[in-house]
């Protein structure tokens, strides 16, 4: 009886930082749909303490409708919305494949408004700068939970940790965030023109 009673007392809590969480990631969508492209710097952080992982690295993001392209030290992620290119660098290769919509990775070009389909959410803190929110898929995927926190000031999405099923953590920390530039359609295409040696795997 005792827990019945909490669970009724803590139910009206509950939906207030649903409806809340509901109301903040509405205002992010709507700056973010507002953006003709986004250029994003970020730091990435993978942590797995039972394999005692931890490594980060650096990188750029740059996104324009469906289309992405990710800049790191040793390899480049390109995609014009049909078509993904995995330049490895050092390996001086490229892997080619069709976008598979099922696959249950996040698309880089959704990972400002991933919470938008297929979560359910709620606000797990505030501060004076942030709101923390927590999103729980709805359907299993590889992550079992993601928390965003959310810049007050820009509305807009500065950290991104993704927690999946084997206790690996992956952290997305943006350190610079600009928008509507005027960006080259090239910039979302891999010419393999530009790498005469290149090794081309085609698995399309």
């Amino acid at each position: 009886m005792k827990k019945i009673l909490i669970l009724i007392l803590l139910f009206p809590e509950i939906l207030f930082c649903q409806n809340l969480a509901e109301d903040i990631l509405r205002n992010v969508s709507q700056k973010t749909s507002g953006y003709k492209n986004i250029e994003a710097h970020f730091t990435n952080t993978i942590i797995n303490e039972s394999a005692n992982l931890n490594i980060s690295d650096k990188g750029v993001l740059f996104i324009k409708d469906d289309s992405y392209r990710i800049e790191m030290k040793n390899q480049k992620i390109i995609s014009d919305g049909q078509t993904n290119w995995i330049h490895l660098i050092e390996e001086n290769e490229v892997q080619i494949m069709e976008i598979d919509e099922d696959e249950e990775n996040i698309n880089p070009s959704k990972i400002f408004t991933l919470y938008e389909n297929g979560y359910n959410y709620n606000l797990i803190e505030e501060n004076q700068s942030y709101y923390i929110i927590n999103l729980i898929p709805i359907k299993s995927t590889a992550f079992i939970n993601i928390e965003l926190k959310i810049n007050k000031k820009e509305m807009h999405v500065s950290e991104l940790k993704l927690f999946d099923k084997n206790g690996g953590k992956y952290i997305y920390f943006v350190t610079k965030f600009i928008t509507n530039q005027n960006l080259d359609k090239k910039l979302f295409y891999f010419d393999s023109s530009e790498f005469p040696n290149i090794d081309i795997i085609d698995l399309r």
